[in-house]
């Protein structure tokens, strides 16, 4: 399982997530299982390209969107997955509502300190 795998699985579940798109549905849409879905969302399974056309197809996005690498496949795939449904939940939201959120995390966060899930204290907000 290689970084690029990642990257490509992380596209397709931030692509599957802003669309409120479960992975049977798409899995449906896509003639393949369920699991094979989520394999492939997690980096366990690389799609075939006509497997990935017929994804970007389903999800109404251009094939050139799973391969436009802005600064490279990411080096934590968790996070990165954790910040793909994190945007796809913000975007089902009011702009007034994602502001105040914005500002209560920005207290909880300064109370509490770094994530515990980010050792290197680096910060995001």
């Amino acid at each position: 399982m290689s970084s690029i795998e990642k990257w490509i699985g992380a596209r397709i579940t931030g692509d599957r997530l802003s669309r409120k798109l479960p992975q049977a549905q798409l899995a449906e849409k896509v003639d393949v299982s369920v699991e094979t879905i989520s394999r492939m969302e997690r980096g366990v399974s690389f799609p075939s390209l006509r497997s990935l056309e017929n994804i970007a197809h389903a999800l109404d996005t251009p094939l050139k969107t799973f391969f436009e690498f802005e600064e490279g496949p990411p080096k934590d795939h968790a996070f990165e997955r954790e910040l793909s449904k994190l945007t796809a939940f913000l975007r089902t939201m009011r702009r007034k509502d994602i502001a105040l959120l914005y500002k209560i995390l920005k207290v909880i966060y300064k109370e509490s300190g770094p994530s515990p899930g980010r050792a290197d204290g680096e910060q995001f907000i």
